[in-house]
């Protein structure tokens, strides 16, 4: 009886380990740029938006780290909301990583992580512009 009962945990064990693992690995996931799967139908995409997600603050530096800011240019300036929609804090953008996280210094405000960063209007861009010029530009 108890050969019995060893054969059955293990007979499940191997179904539970099966199911779990899935068809993972490291080739498991697919990504392709943009919002067009191509001919597979990949599993994640890469999207290029008008909006990022803080993954990091640096409060003694006042740096702010972003993920998705690859359509934002080095200089764009920004405004951070939280889940509420309350704006949080004002960025600009330091020049793009080829990585796809980008880096902002916080002007005003404290982002906090899973802040939306998107960028201000054109109007806000130029007074927000002169009040915060770059070194290299004077």
């Amino acid at each position: 009886m108890r050969h019995h009962q060893v054969l059955t945990l293990l007979a499940l064990a191997a179904v539970s380990l099966s199911l779990l693992s899935g068809c993972g690995g490291h080739r498991g996931v697919r990504i392709t740029e943009g919002n067009q799967p191509g001919n597979a139908t990949p599993t994640a995409y890469v999207f290029t938006a008008d909006q990022a997600t803080i993954v990091h603050v640096n409060d003694f530096d006042r740096l702010a780290t972003m993920r998705n800011a690859r359509s934002f240019a080095g200089g764009t300036f920004l405004e951070t909301r939280d889940s509420q929609g309350n704006v949080t804090a004002t960025l600009k953008t330091r020049d793009n990583r080829p990585t796809g996280l980008g880096t902002a210094d916080i002007l005003e405000g404290e982002p906090h992580i899973n802040d939306r960063a998107t960028p201000v209007s054109a109007t806000e861009s130029k007074r927000l512009g002169k009040i915060y010029r770059d070194p290299a530009a004077e």
